[in-house]
C-alpha cells in the first residue's frame, strides 16, 4: 500500500474550508487534521477527543484509549496466500484474546 501511495502524482492540496463553506470551522479543522495520509502527523483518535469541536460532548470518564496500531504487515514482502494467511492468524489471535480465550498457537 505504501509503494501504491507513494507511485501516487503530487497533487496541491484542497482548501476544505472553501470546499465545505457551510459547515462548522472547528470540524473543517479537525477533519483536516484527520485527513493527513502520513499516520506520524496524523491526530491520533485521543487527540482528535481533545479537539475544542468535541468540548460540548467530550467526556474522559467514559472514553477508552486504543491500542497502538500495529504496523506488523505494512512491510511484510510476502505471497499474497501467505499475508492472508499471517493477518488472518494474527486477527484471530486478538480477538480470542479480548474474548479472555488462551493464547492460540500458529501450525505451521
Amino acid at each position: 500500500a505504501k509503494n501504491y501511495i507513494k507511485s501516487l502524482p503530487k497533487v496541491q492540496k484542497k482548501d476544505f474550508a472553501s470546499i465545505l463553506k457551510y459547515a462548522n470551522p472547528l470540524a473543517v479543522n479537525l477533519l483536516e487534521k484527520m485527513l493527513v495520509l502520513d499516520a506520524e502527523k496524523r491526530v491520533t483518535a485521543a487527540e482528535a477527543l481533545m479537539h475544542p469541536y468535541f468540548e460540548p460532548i467530550h467526556d474522559p470518564e467514559e472514553e477508552i484509549e486504543a491500542e497502538k496500531y500495529d504496523d506488523t504487515f505494512d512491510n511484510m514482502d510476502l505471497p499474497l496466500d501467505e499475508w492472508k494467511r499471517e493477518f488472518n492468524f494474527v486477527m484471530f489471535s486478538k480477538i480470542a484474546r479480548l474474548k479472555g480465550h488462551a493464547e492460540i498457537k500458529m501450525f505451521p
